[in-house]
């Protein structure tokens, strides 16, 4: 009877991993992975079911998002550019680090290069590959691009616009204060969008000088992140216009498809891309944007780095010393400018 259990519950964790797929359940039955009799698409999805994401691994949804982004490019690469993966060469190796190279940035060409390294250790691990091919996977030595600087006022003025995005007729008013509590959140905090979009009212609190949010940021760090006065005050409006229109949501950025649910950060993405076609400007201005101002705006101001590095959360005082180092190479770019005659 007890045997029985336990093989229950062992088909019970492959379905969780594999899905419905027999395919794959088959493949984890032997004393080691057998990838020999699944295409190139299942192989990927085994690799995410037991290496990336197994059932118990605790990953946050920003981190789900970018493995699945960098793991969809190897795919694409795979399939369109190269025999397959059991006949992935040197060469092939090289072409996607040469292409990752050409198309990213170095931050982002490093994670999509860890990926396909990964890939490749599983798969020579899983005696798919004779030889590890994830030897020759290499990040390429290029500069980091100069980012442009940050115009603290057009920053705001996007932020303002966010409440003139709201499309919809019904809930309107209720609309236009949940995207300007957003957009002054983003201007005023430098949180993550991630961590503002699972926010709750209930994060805010109050001690005898001031309000501020309890935010859990990555890797389950918890920080205090002090409020302006303007925010809490929208906060307290929004909550209060909520009961009003009889919204029930926990959550500020609250999902108008999903009850209950926080918004999705495709829906804030589209957000911010409205309100910067509202102030017509050309530059790009993604959420994190506000984060990399309100860093850049209070390095300028004088503030310290491992003041700043403790308030928004940075795990290393590198990152944060990265945002002083563009401000210092602005300012010598300014300074060697050669003036119109």
């Amino acid at each position: 009877m007890e045997i029985e259990k336990k093989q229950q519950a062992f088909e019970l964790a492959l379905r969780e991993l594999t899905g419905t797929n027999p395919k794959l359940t088959e493949a984890l039955k032997s004393d080691h992975i057998n990838l020999a009799s699944l295409n190139d698409i299942e192989i990927i999805e085994l690799f995410w079911a037991t290496e990336l994401f197994p059932i118990y691994a605790d990953k946050s949804p920003h981190t789900r998002r970018a493995y699945k982004q960098d793991l969809e490019f190897v795919l694409s690469f795979v399939m369109t550019k190269t025999d397959g993966l059991k006949r992935l060469t040197v060469l092939d190796i090289h072409r996607y680090l040469f292409e990752v190279n050409e198309q990213y940035a170095p931050r982002t060409a490093q994670r999509k290069n860890n990926m396909l390294k990964r890939l490749l250790t599983y798969l020579h691990a899983n005696q798919y590959h004779l030889h590890n091919l994830a030897s020759h996977v290499k990040n390429q030595q290029r500069p980091e691009p100069l980012r442009r600087e940050v115009d603290f006022e057009e920053i705001e003025r996007i932020a303002e616009s966010f409440r003139f995005t709201v499309k919809q007729a019904q809930k309107k008013a209720l609309m236009e204060l949940r995207n300007e509590t957003i957009g002054y959140l983003l201007l005023t905090t430098g949180m993550r969008a991630a961590e503002l979009l699972s926010v709750q009212f209930t994060d805010v609190k109050r001690n005898q000088h001031t309000f501020y949010l309890e935010v859990k940021g990555k890797r389950d760090k918890w920080r205090r992140i002090p409020l302006t006065e303007k925010a809490s005050h929208l906060i307290n409006r929004l909550q209060t216009l909520m009961m009003i229109e009889e919204v029930t949501s926990p959550y500020i950025a609250f999902s108008t498809k999903k009850s209950g649910k926080a918004m999705t950060y495709e829906a804030l993405r589209l957000m911010t891309h409205n309100a910067v076609k509202h102030v017509e400007t050309e530059e790009k201005t993604p959420p994190h944007w506000f984060r990399r101002a309100y860093i850049t705006k209070l390095l300028a101001n004088g503030s310290p780095l491992i003041g700043v590095m403790q308030l928004v959360g940075h795990s290393s005082i590198t990152t944060t010393n990265n945002y002083l180092q563009s401000i210092n190479q602005f300012s010598e770019l300014l300074n060697h400018e050669i003036p119109y005659e």
